[in-house]
């Protein structure tokens, strides 16, 4: 059976700080899940529950970024958000996205831990009536922990197997993949402290971090 989300273009949000393979794992899986035409990598210039201090520069990020995907079928990089006010709102750029490409649908991945929070998030409750949203679940939320979730927040119907529509609004999937326990906070250490990262980042970003180790530690050292 065809999924009703065949073709479109997922947006994955996030710092970035550095990319890991925990991303492309998710946004690998969302694609091939849902049979998205690509998933769009898009990193935060600045992230509003994060600022500045130890976070990378938004061109260094990007760079790592392109490296990871290079070759990886289906997986870009966007770079919107750099030319965007800060701090950056994913409601801001959905909103920005369907202006500058309004042909396009998009499904907007998150993972799961970050649906819950939405709340928390600057409009967040309104993302669904901008975009579908894909949950990707790492951490075992079974169907009913989201439609209870929904049921807190929206009005919504069944529209097919974990596929939710909200009322007057778009539609919510959960999709699930293998638990991968990698956060940029453990590269982070793991490099600051001159330990080995191999399996952790794509081979490419590893490189790039050797090359000129410095900069990475000097910034991230501010964090610790």
């Amino acid at each position: 059976m065809a999924s009703p989300f065949s073709g479109m273009v997922g947006i994955l949000g996030g710092s970035f700080n550095p990319v890991h393979n925990g991303h492309l794992r998710m946004a690998i899986e969302a694609r091939e899940a849902l049979d998205l035409a690509r998933v769009d990598l898009l990193p935060a210039k600045v992230p509003p529950h994060k600022g500045k201090a130890g976070l990378l520069d938004f061109g260094r990020r990007l760079t790592l970024l392109r490296l990871a995907v290079e070759g990886v079928a289906g997986l870009d990089v966007c770079a919107l958000e750099g030319e965007m006010p800060v701090p950056s709102y994913s409601h801001a750029t959905l909103t920005r996205l369907h202006e500058l490409f309004p042909s396009t649908d998009f499904v907007f991945v998150l993972g799961s831990p970050d649906f819950l929070t939405l709340p928390d998030w600057r409009k967040g409750l309104e993302l669904p009536l901008l975009s579908d949203i894909a949950v990707v679940d790492r951490l075992g939320l079974a169907q009913d922990a989201v439609d209870r979730f929904l049921d807190m927040h929206w009005d919504w119907r069944e529209e097919g197997p974990g596929v939710r529509r909200i009322a007057g609004g778009h539609r919510v999937v959960l999709a699930t993949m293998a638990r991968l326990d990698v956060s940029a906070s453990l590269v982070r250490e793991k490099f600051c402290a001159g330990l080995e990262i191999s399996g952790l980042v794509p081979d490419a970003v590893r490189e790039r971090m050797r090359a000129e180790p410095h900069v990475f530690r000097d910034c991230w050292n501010l964090s610790s």
